[in-house]
């Protein structure tokens, strides 16, 4: 019987998806199944998969339905006592499975388990978290982490901590994450009313919340994540807007109204902050692109908090 099931959401990756389940092939060492959910792909992904790799489970969805509502379908269907969600654009380079396993026998208080995220040129790619709230998403805005060393970035900048043991974050990207399959279940898998972005951070809190378990950074195992390749394809998606309506989303959701127009408001000013010390003391070729894209979001917000105000 399989030990785990892989579960990978596809939309336009022929690129990347042969080797990615190449690597999933050559590195997994337990008994495992792998479920692909195509999201309405019109390139030659489907064929490669039917192709190519005969054995992989392949769910043919007629629309793109989004990441959260594919990763779903498949997550109902998986008997495995473990799962693993993984992203299209990752590229094993060892094991990444009897680590995440061991992890979760050895800790019952740990409900997900993820890996370091490098680069193609093996650098380093941020992947912990802080739960979205009016302090931490200023903190990123600002890039305050920066100028902290590293055992207060742990504690209060993950996005800038470089880990050297493994860890405790509130949450990870989810282009890799394994989980006990029945817990995955009885969490409800991911929040459908994300179509894209924020489903992993959801995850993660509902996790926090609804199991009371921790999340585990394997920070001596890793994985490269070659990142973005669906997003670029999306030309009409405008990435920064759904960011923040998503993490008002989730601030709602978790922490209610108040705590929205606690975040607009924080938001707001830390972003014409950065916009005065752009213009002040920022003096890099990119300086007119940077000031441009730093007031594109302020009106972006203004738009959201007088949607909100009008209510």
């Amino acid at each position: 019987m399989d030990l785990i099931t892989f579960i990978i959401v596809t939309w336009n990756n022929q690129q990347q998806i042969r080797q990615c389940l190449q690597t999933i092939m050559k590195y997994t060492l337990v008994p495992y199944r792998i479920i692909v959910v195509d999201n309405h792909s019109s390139d030659e992904t489907v064929q490669i998969i039917q192709k190519e790799f005969s054995t992989v489970d392949l769910i043919i969805s007629p629309d793109n339905v989004g990441f959260a509502k594919a990763n779903n379908l498949a997550l109902w269907q998986v008997n495995s006592e473990y799962v693993c969600f993984i992203n299209p654009d990752i590229i094993l380079t060892e094991d990444i499975i009897n680590p995440s396993i061991h992890v979760l026998k050895e800790k019952q208080d740990v409900g997900l388990v993820s890996c370091k995220l490098r680069n193609l040129d093996s650098s380093l790619q941020p992947s912990c978290f802080h739960f979205a709230d009016a302090y931490s998403l200023v903190a990123e805005i600002l890039h305050i982490g920066k100028i902290f060393p590293q055992f207060l970035c742990k504690k209060y900048f993950m996005n800038f901590y470089n880990a050297k043991t493994d860890f405790y974050p509130q949450w990870v990207i989810g282009a890799e994450m394994v989980m006990r399959t029945q817990e995955a279940k009885d969490i409800g898998g991911f929040s459908t009313e994300y179509y894209m972005y924020t489903e992993d951070m959801d995850l993660c809190k509902k996790i926090d919340c609804i199991l009371n378990k921790k999340i585990y950074y394997l920070a001596n195992i890793s994985l490269i994540h070659l990142g973005g390749a669906s997003e670029v394809q999306n030309f009409n998606y405008n990435k920064q807007e759904k960011l923040i309506k998503n993490d008002l989303l989730f601030i709602k959701k978790f922490y209610g109204e108040n705590e929205v127009h606690k975040v607009l408001r924080n938001m707001n000013r830390a972003y014409n902050f950065r916009l005065n010390l752009l213009n002040l003391f920022y003096y890099r070729n990119d300086k007119n692109l940077q000031i441009d894209k730093t007031k594109k979001v302020i009106d972006i917000i203004k738009e959201i908090r007088d949607g909100y105000c009008s209510r």
